[in-house]
């Protein structure tokens, strides 16, 4: 995968596009059951939003750190370490509010089920050693999963530049073996208090993000991390048409071989299987090579999803509060075609205004700055 700029080039849009994008339909799919479910990723595909945020966001880390890691590494690790405790904050604030719109619904409306659905019930049955799990991300809501992996991940890249420094294949080798054990022995955090394991395992998922990673650390280095083949583009091409034949045709027979390891064959999101994670770097790939889509994440006319990458945590945290109370509302009532899409515009439309206000001030603060 050829990162798409070299420093000299300025900001790549493509990444603050199809990072928007990523947050729209993870959105999207976040509202299970509406009517515009069936247009995102995940079903054209083995892989769906989340994969595609994950990648970008170990690029992202590439690019903003890598410098900084090379020139003085305990400033860019307490930049590293901020940052990751900024997420944490944003999760539980996050996590907090749901519980109290969970059990808005849950005692008022009647939506028992869906607190069931996103593991609820303990904060019912046992609040206070639930609290200490949610503090310790052993406990988390369903989709508020997200967080917790992003920012185990966000606070390894001092160990992950370490090893770049070194060697960017040296990095891989070890991210892919860790993959690789987990994946193939069930390694994995645990729940508390509830029984199980992380829904998104982070010994699976660093793969995805070092790669990532990588790519972002060669970009800002003005390098080529995978560049054009036409061979790799035309095998790329290939296992994506053959993905969506598999999704789109339910041809799930196609992969029932037999009794072979889960993470060579199966889709279970968790793991991050091969399948979901060969579809996604062939995406990014695909993406990263074709010039027609530099030119689409340029467009002014696309602006609006660009800006929702650009401000990816707010938008991320404002749109998960959206997501959990249209759930609740959703299970307590029956939603008509037109509310359906009226309830979507409208969570959207909240995650636009509230990244637009923040990049409104953050220009405001670089204005000052300069003056000064």
């Amino acid at each position: 995968m050829q990162h798409p700029a070299a420093p000299t080039a300025g900001r790549d849009p493509r990444l603050d596009f199809f990072r928007g994008l990523a947050l729209v339909m993870i959105f999207i799919n976040h509202v299970p059951g509406n009517m515009m479910e069936g247009v995102t990723s995940k079903n054209f595909g083995f892989s769906d939003a989340a994969e595609a945020f994950v990648l970008m966001s170990g690029m992202s880390a590439g690019l903003a750190y890598s410098n900084a890691y090379a020139r003085d590494r305990i400033h860019a690790v307490a930049r590293i370490l901020r940052r990751a405790g900024r997420l944490y904050s944003v999760h539980l604030l996050t996590t907090v509010l749901a519980v109290i719109v969970l059990m808005a619904g849950h005692n008022f409306l009647g939506t028992t089920a869906l607190s069931e659905r996103v593991n609820m019930v303990s904060y019912l049955e046992a609040p206070w050693t639930t609290a200490l799990g949610v503090l310790g991300m052993t406990h988390q809501l369903g989709y508020f999963n997200i967080l917790p992996l992003y920012m185990l991940l966000l606070a390894a890249p001092p160990v992950f530049l370490a090893l770049a420094s070194r060697s960017r294949v040296l990095l891989l080798a070890v991210s892919v073996s860790i993959w690789a054990v987990a994946g193939w022995n069930n390694i994995n955090l645990p729940n508390f208090p509830t029984e199980g394991t992380w829904f998104l395992n982070p010994f699976s998922w660093q793969l995805i993000y070092c790669i990532g990673l990588c790519a972002g650390i060669s970009a800002k280095r003005g390098e080529t991390f995978v560049g054009y083949s036409p061979a790799l583009m035309a095998v790329a091409i290939a296992y994506l048409g053959f993905a969506m034949f598999v999704i789109q045709g339910q041809h799930y027979d196609l992969t029932a071989w037999g009794d072979h390891p889960a993470l060579l064959v199966g889709f279970e999101k968790g793991i991050l299987p091969l399948p979901r994670l060969m579809h996604i770097l062939a995406l990014a790939y695909v993406i990263s090579q074709i010039a027609v889509f530099r030119t689409i994440a340029g467009s002014a006319k696309l602006d609006v999803v660009s800006l929702l990458g650009k401000q990816g945590l707010a938008v991320f945290a404002w749109g998960s509060l959206v997501c959990i109370s249209l759930q609740v509302l959703r299970d307590a009532y029956v939603f008509s075609p037109a509310v359906d899409i009226a309830t979507l515009i409208g969570g959207l439309a909240i995650q636009y205004a509230v990244a637009q206000r923040l990049q409104t001030a953050k220009g405001a603060v670089k204005s000052q700055a300069r003056m000064a």
